[in-house]
């Protein structure tokens, strides 16, 4: 039966000292499929992603695109899912798990393999009751906030939990103008200064903004594994859990800061099947299609019972808790824009190089229009009284215009 074992490779590369350049290779690598599937009892559409394993010396794995998707419940329902692109399918419905019905995924790939999951059931329901934050130096001697959360299962079989969060934060530019400047009809013109020498004209307007460009939203995903058990605990709550540190220091923390933690309550299987990861070492994904080590989840081929899948079907109750807070919220000192940012100050009374030095009116319009169409053109911050002559400022873009690194949209949970 071939196997791989990257984490047995690792530990015999550090067992080998070697002089000439290692050049690392899969061996008797298996092209697996990757599953990360969860139901809950949410009422919406659900989502599962299928993907494939890759060797060492690739740097990301494909997507699987086109397979037949469904799951079938013991009442007799059937709920398809329809690939909508990367791997991701989407149930053609909305429904929700709900108690004492057994359900079961079905994948038929384009390849017409067929795998199935075990059949799974909704898992007892527990609330998080609070969400919070709290100035701490941790361990290491860092200060920082300490978001923790609080769940009361008292009246609940829950038992074994794990944690996702998602956290969202505005990007407001700290050069940011009212104004944007348009120029046209460039013209290029060679004089004789004495020697030859490159002078440049063009249209200048101001317009305003077309669209919010100043206060904009980034969100980023949870990596890694985080998991409790409250098996061995008399109250059966829990109490004070770390679910993330944020330095002081973090620039997520500038402006306004979200986060969303969801909890997802599980069964004996679906906990081992995580704790083993994240024993392995697994903090890059929960599902990382490169694996340390195999790690049997509860997904089978039904044509050949050697064939290898990635992955858990799982059905969880879940609850979900939002905060909001930023750095005055704790007595803390602003911490730094999100990029590094300096003013370039260009003079657009220069027109030549007779001087030795570029031509900065030449500049001035190159970076004002670089990469115009991918929205990464640079911004002017501020322009001279006696318009268009004098010194311009200009600022890289992501520092005068938030959509350049960020959406403009503003979340529909968002509150100021």
């Amino acid at each position: 039966m071939k196997k791989i074992y990257i984490l047995s490779l690792l530990l015999t590369l550090s067992l080998v000292s070697c002089r000439d350049p290692f050049e690392i290779q899969s061996i008797d690598f298996q092209n697996s499929l990757v599953v990360e599937a969860t139901l809950t009892n949410e009422f919406k559409q659900h989502t599962l992603k299928l993907s494939r394993t890759y060797e060492l010396n690739q740097e990301v794995g494909a997507f699987e695109d086109g397979a037949a998707v469904s799951v079938e419940d013991s009442e007799g329902n059937i709920f398809l899912f329809n690939p909508i692109g990367q791997g991701v399918y989407e149930s053609e419905l909305e429904f929700q798990a709900i108690p004492n019905v057994n359900y079961t995924l079905n994948i038929t790939t384009t390849e017409g393999e067929r795998f199935q999951s075990s059949t799974k059931s909704l898992t007892p329901i527990s609330e998080i009751t609070d969400l919070y934050g709290e100035l701490i130096t941790n361990a290491s001697g860092e200060e920082g906030i300490q978001l923790f959360i609080d769940s009361d299962n008292q009246n609940s079989e829950a038992l074994y939990f794990r944690y996702e969060y998602e956290e969202t934060y505005q990007v407001i530019p700290p050069f940011y103008s009212e104004l944007k400047v348009e120029l046209t009809n460039y013209v290029e013109e060679i004089v004789y200064n004495p020697r030859p020498d490159i002078q440049v004209t063009y249209d200048i307007e101001l317009i305003p903004r077309s669209q919010e460009e100043q206060v904009c939203y980034s969100s980023d995903q949870q990596k890694g594994i985080i998991l409790t058990t409250t098996n061995s605990l008399s109250n059966n709550g829990v109490e004070r859990l770390p679910i993330r540190f944020i330095s002081k220091e973090d620039r997520i923390l500038r402006d306004r800061y979200s986060i969303l933690v969801k909890q997802y309550v599980q069964s004996i299987e679906s906990y081992s099947y995580y704790k083993t990861l994240d024993d392995l070492g697994n903090t890059e994904s929960i599902l990382s299609q490169s694996q340390p080590g195999f790690v049997f989840g509860n997904i089978s081929s039904l044509e050949n019972p050697d064939q290898k899948v990635v992955g858990y079907f799982d059905v969880s109750s879940v609850s979900q808790k939002r905060i909001f807070f930023n750095y005055l919220d704790f007595n803390l000192p602003q911490p730094d824009y999100l990029f590094s940012c300096e003013i370039i100050e260009l003079d657009y009374n220069d027109n030549s190089t007779a001087d030795l030095d570029k031509n900065d009116r030449i500049e001035i319009y190159r970076l004002l229009t670089l990469f115009e169409e991918q929205n990464q053109s640079y911004e002017i911050y501020e322009l001279p009284q006696l318009f268009p002559s004098g010194i311009w400022q200009v600022v890289r873009p992501e520092c005068g215009d938030c959509t350049s690194v960020a959406s403009n949209i503003r979340p529909d949970f968002w509150e100021d």
